[in-house]
């Protein structure tokens, strides 16, 4: 059986491709393809580069990715940027009041009078500016004569229409046939409308 062993290289010159025995490595030859001397070696390896093409390829992939989210976040920026310098121009553009008025919506067939004294709806007041909130109306002495410690009190609701809360103004005196304009604190930010529920007065 022969056990010859023949082995494939290529030419120095043209790189044609040369099969010879094993033993005839090192040994200068005419090339049959280009017919020039050539040394009969074997194929050098093809060379790995030292990090591996997937690893290279996915973190370019990486790269492309981060920076199309950073890109993104930009965009996103500007835009809201651009939205609040829109907003605090509407903002700004509006006539400054110094108190926003809301009318009460709770029903009120008829306010409230007691011994003579009448109350009018109610209005809701924003103090511009802070976060003081009052409930506004007037209490009017329709008799003729004074009313000591006059107690208005009121119930509030939100948006709704429902309850949150109530509210009451104090004043002194009252004289006949005067107004008081009563201005009840309000605590809960919520409160959207309110109502007289009662006039009280010290006996």
């Amino acid at each position: 059986m022969n056990r010859t062993k023949y082995l494939k290289g290529e030419c120095q010159h043209c790189q044609g491709h040369l099969e010879f025995l094993v033993d005839h490595i090192g040994m200068t030859v005419p090339c049959p393809h280009c017919g020039q001397q050539t040394e009969l070696l074997l194929p050098q390896p093809p060379q790995e580069p030292s990090i591996p093409t997937r690893a290279i390829v996915w973190t370019l992939v990486a790269v492309v990715v981060l920076g199309m989210g950073l890109v993104g976040s930009l965009v996103a920026l500007k835009k809201a940027q651009r939205w609040a310098a829109s907003q605090k121009r509407q903002s700004t553009s509006l006539p400054v009041e110094s108190t926003n008025s809301v009318q009460a919506a709770l029903p009120v067939a008829d306010p409230p009078s007691t011994n003579e004294l009448a109350a009018s709806e109610v209005t809701i007041d924003h103090v511009a500016g802070s976060h003081l909130i009052y409930a506004v109306g007037t209490v009017k002495n329709n008799s003729d004569r004074r009313r000591f410690g006059v107690k208005v009190e009121l119930e509030l609701a939100d948006g709704s229409g429902q309850k949150i809360g109530t509210a009451t103004d104090y004043v002194q005196v009252l004289e006949p046939g005067a107004q008081w304009p009563f201005k009840a604190l309000v605590v809960d930010a919520k409160t959207k409308s309110a109502r007289v529920t009662a006039i009280r007065e010290d006996q």
